[in-house]
């Protein structure tokens, strides 16, 4: 009796413990399964070959996105870059660019770069300054009202606003991928679920940081405009001579010249000796078919 009533407990643990694994492991078939419908409802994210591209190629969902941000955004703010270039000539070249530089510290501009060159005919500097946008036409307009000949000015404005509101949007939703693919990797039991997620990931850090470097440099060129200045004054010609040896100095020279021409031609001599050897032998044999010609005469 007491033997049946093990075999019939043991029986039940043994149903039981069946019972809760089939339980556990379609807990975990199902967790799989919500993981990978999560990812395939997740668009692909596909690496650009040019990562330096300005524009991509997204979804559907996305280009209206940004469509409708840049039609919004443009109206209210404009993203202008402003360069250009000034040649001036001027009689005090130490004057202008000390007033140059007083202009700079007024508008809050900078050198990126200063290059100075002198020559017999000019004395230049090549000036690249970085100004606040803001103060871009204030700087051209006091160079134009200075002292100074303004021989040559170009002034470009590129407008970057498209551009802007596109990358703004784009990082949006690139940013909202990777919180969705980091939520999912959290949640990833399978290593193939995981793998596919740390590359998804892996590329939109990237691209994401592409992008933000792209931005950060149209803002510092719209925050900041470049003008290239060429500020030179032209010299006076004046004869200078060149300068010579004294006469002692001149003949130990020409003497030296005279013994190396010397050394060359006798080198050069040895170095056609074949031909010299031939010429003799046609001079000697010549000479003797001459003779032989006058003694026929003779006769």
């Amino acid at each position: 009796m007491k033997i049946n009533i093990l075999i019939l407990i043991f029986a039940t643990l043994t149903i039981l413990y069946s019972c809760s694994s089939k339980q556990e492991e379609y807990q975990i078939s199902s967790q799989n399964n919500a993981v990978s419908t999560e990812l395939a409802e997740i668009p692909a994210i596909q690496k650009s070959d040019n990562t330096n591209s300005t524009y991509e190629e997204d979804l559907q969902s996305d280009n209206e996105k940004t469509e409708n941000l840049s039609n919004e955004s443009t109206v209210k703010n404009k993203k202008i870059i402003k360069d250009g270039d000034i040649s001036i000539k001027t009689n005090d070249i130490n004057a202008s660019k000390k007033g140059i530089d007083n202009l700079l510290k007024k508008l809050n501009a900078y050198y990126e770069s200063e290059k100075l060159q002198n020559d017999d005919q000019t004395i230049s500097y090549f000036l690249k300054i970085r100004v606040p946008s803001d103060n871009f036409e204030k700087l051209i307009i006091s160079i134009e009202n200075g002292k100074d000949e303004i021989l040559s000015k170009s002034i470009q404005a590129k407008d970057v606003t498209e551009e802007y509101i596109d990358i703004e949007s784009r990082l949006t939703n690139k940013r909202e991928y990777l919180k969705r693919y980091k939520e999912l990797l959290s949640k990833a039991l399978t290593v193939k679920d995981i793998i596919a997620i740390e590359e998804n990931i892996r590329i939109l850090q990237e691209e994401i940081e592409s992008k933000e470097g792209r931005l950060k440099y149209l803002n510092d060129q719209v925050l900041f405009s470049t003008l290239d200045i060429n500020l030179y004054k032209e010299k006076e010609f004046v004869y200078k001579p060149q300068p010579q040896d004294k006469f002692s100095e001149r003949v130990k020279k020409s003497l030296s010249n005279g013994w190396k021409s010397v050394v060359e031609f006798v080198l050069w001599t040895i170095t056609i000796w074949p031909y010299i050897i031939l010429l003799l032998i046609a001079f000697f044999v010549i000479k003797r078919i001459i003779k032989k010609r006058k003694s026929k005469q003779s006769l």
